[in-house]
């Protein structure tokens, strides 16, 4: 059975090395992006399983992101995780975002829990 590929954008390179460690040990292909651009990049060549974003970054907004993703045909029906510090469920679900949430800091459990619920 091939492992289930995960799209990581987020910009904080210590939650980004955890996350995919986390998703490494757990039979996962995770790959991480720092940046919109990047993201997009990857994006164009292979597409996920699921997509974990941040909502804060340096090039762009991980919620603009995700919207772009429920509206284009090719990415919509790819599950989407949101994580932020800063933000809420509600202020995700308000701004149109189609996705799952989860706050930082992050309980590793629950966070792996969430991804093989998609998986």
């Amino acid at each position: 059975m091939s492992r289930k590929l995960v799209y990581i954008l987020e910009d904080d390179p210590d939650i980004s090395e955890l996350i995919v460690y986390i998703l490494s040990e757990a039979g996962y292909e995770p790959v991480e992006c720092g940046t919109v651009d990047s993201f997009n990049e990857i994006i164009s060549h292979k597409l996920p399983d699921i997509f974990i974003l941040d909502i804060i970054l340096p090039d762009g907004n991980g919620l603009d992101v995700c919207k772009q993703l429920s509206s284009n045909i090719t990415t919509s029906g790819i599950p989407v995780l949101m994580m932020s510090a800063n933000k809420t469920r509600r202020e995700i679900e308000d701004f149109g975002c189609k996705a799952d949430f989860i706050s930082k800091p992050f309980n590793i459990e629950h966070l792996l829990e969430r991804i093989d619920s998609y998986a």
